[in-house]
């Protein structure tokens, strides 16, 4: 080869390395970042279901903002991942002003094909606004990627065939089911990336009890990840993640909690729950035969349901004959959304009923609608205790002390994720209690022998037993003076309800 003839290949091969590098400025999802181990695990990943729950700031939303764009550009993609071509993706942030500062500030300077793109037919653009905030970005391949605030306009997201969906930060389960079915048509993508500042229990057993019973999202890709994962990436280049940079951040966290939280991306269980003493590990048990010789006592919630209103709910409770251990064998909490009426929800009780005979039938008493139907079929029904301190107070008790166990089932889930949600602080309008309150309410007209609550069962291990006088003091009202004004006011409910009876 004449030395020409080798100068004029050298000279093309530099020409295509200055092409690719062009090529490569104008791609910046692609090419213009690099690539933690984690992140290119996420970003290549072809599950149907991705989630990433990671510590804060460490780039699992570019991660997934750079994966969005792939999608929504890489044509020559399409056939390995949709059987008909995509056409609609949602990105999900918490609120319109989010969405429009992440665009902004993050996705147009950092990730989208520049303007000398605007025309190509796979990565040009064009953003369309919707009463001054960002509504879509319309990718020239035909793919338009639709901004949704699922924390202002749920309603916004009940309708819709969409190829892939991309949630930043943790969503509220009840908002998950219902995506998940705006993809059932294209066969399409659900991803999030989020930091668990909610803690959801769905989600944690989802990250955190992968392998075990009650996992959660089995089969989904999963990734947690911490600083100290970012601290080189794939190439094996140091990072800016340094040990000393994260002693920093953990030094300002305020609490061992938001370390684990926001350093290592882990669940916390914060304080503040109205039911801490329920453990799903604990309080969940595999179904068994219910024996004959128990107790059946039931609670209704009822609900109007509704886009507005709450779900109604059932609950049925088996105790034992000695009152000393209870079970939620099962249960019925209505649909989202889906109207109901006092006259709807008696059915449903007695078709759950079938053949079991209560010893008490308990009910919210402020459905006065639901007692008329009731008495009309001679059906018996019992006012509930409606106070929350007693109710709350008790359920508390029982779960701590390992004599109130739920069973593990689909349809009682539900009561399970109230249980591990549901803080003090919620309003009542606002808090999501509906399956509790059917629990509570035939919870509290069980009369339980207290007396079974020892040290050794509410303390194990021989250790020191430094909240025993708060649970002897707990014992003592229930089984004194808040006992004996239960009793007193059920004889007294039991004596109005004769005389409604008479009234008819």
């Amino acid at each position: 080869m004449t030395e020409k003839s080798l100068l004029d290949i050298k000279l093309e091969q530099y020409k295509l390395l200055q092409e690719k590098r062009k090529i490569q400025a104008l791609l910046p999802h692609l090419y213009s970042w690099p690539w933690y181990p984690w992140a290119r695990a996420f970003f290549e990943s072809r599950n149907k279901i991705n989630l990433l729950c990671a510590a804060n700031q460490i780039s699992k939303s570019s991660t997934q903002i750079r994966k969005c764009i792939h999608w929504a550009t890489a044509t020559e993609l399409w056939p390995s991942l949709w059987k008909t071509t995509p056409r609609q993706f949602w990105y999900l942030y918490p609120s319109k002003d989010v969405i429009d500062s992440e665009f902004h500030k993050k996705w147009v300077p950092e990730f989208m094909p520049p303007p000398e793109l605007k025309n190509h037919p796979k990565y040009g653009w064009e953003l369309k606004n919707r009463q001054g905030h960002v509504h879509e970005v319309l990718f020239n391949s035909g793919v338009a990627v639709c901004f949704k605030a699922y924390s202002q306009d749920i309603q916004h997201l009940q309708s819709g065939t969409v190829a892939a969906i991309f949630a930043d930060e943790e969503l509220p389960v009840d908002i998950y089911d219902e995506l998940i079915f705006r993809l059932a048509a294209s066969e399409g993508y659900f991803h999030m990336v989020f930091t668990a500042t909610l803690g959801q229990d769905h989600w944690r057993r989802a990250m955190e009890r992968i392998g075990c019973r009650d996992e959660t999202m089995k089969g989904a890709f999963k990734l947690q990840v911490s600083m100290y994962d970012c601290m080189q990436y794939e190439d094996g280049r140091d990072t800016t993640w340094t040990k000393k940079k994260i002693d920093i951040i953990k030094n300002q966290c305020k609490s061992e909690a938001e370390i684990q939280r926001r350093v290592y991306g882990k669940f916390v269980l914060d304080s503040g729950l109205k039911y801490p003493c329920f453990d799903r590990a604990k309080n969940m048990i595999v179904p068994y035969k219910i024996p004959a010789d128990w107790g059946i006592f039931t609670g209704v919630d009822i609900g109007s349901g509704g886009p507005k209103g709450h779900p109604s709910a059932i609950v049925f409770v088996a105790v034992s004959p000695d009152y000393q251990k209870g079970v939620v064998f099962k249960g019925w909490k209505g649909n989202k959304g889906e109207v109901t009426t006092a006259s709807d929800i008696l059915q449903q009780y007695r078709i759950l009923r079938g053949n079991l005979r209560p010893i008490m039938q308990c009910y919210d008493h402020h459905a006065v609608d639901f007692y008329t139907y009731a008495s009309r079929l001679h059906e018996t029904f019992t006012k509930a205790e409606k106070s929350h301190d007693i109710g709350e107070d008790i359920i508390n008790v029982l779960f701590k002390n390992k004599m109130l166990y739920i069973f593990d089932i689909p349809d009682l889930q539900d009561l399970a994720n109230e249980l591990t949600s549901l803080t003090k602080e919620t309003a009542k309008r606002f808090a999501k209690d509906d399956f509790i309150d059917g629990m509570r309410y035939a919870i509290t007209r069980i009369p339980w022998d207290w007396s079974v609550i020892t040290d050794e069962l509410v303390y194990k291990d021989g250790k020191e037993k430094k909240e025993l006088s708060e649970t002897d003091k707990r014992r003592k009202m229930f089984m004194d003076d808040s006992y004996e004004k239960e009793e007193q006011l059920r004889v007294e409910e039991e004596i109005e309800r004769y005389n409604e009876l008479f009234a008819y």
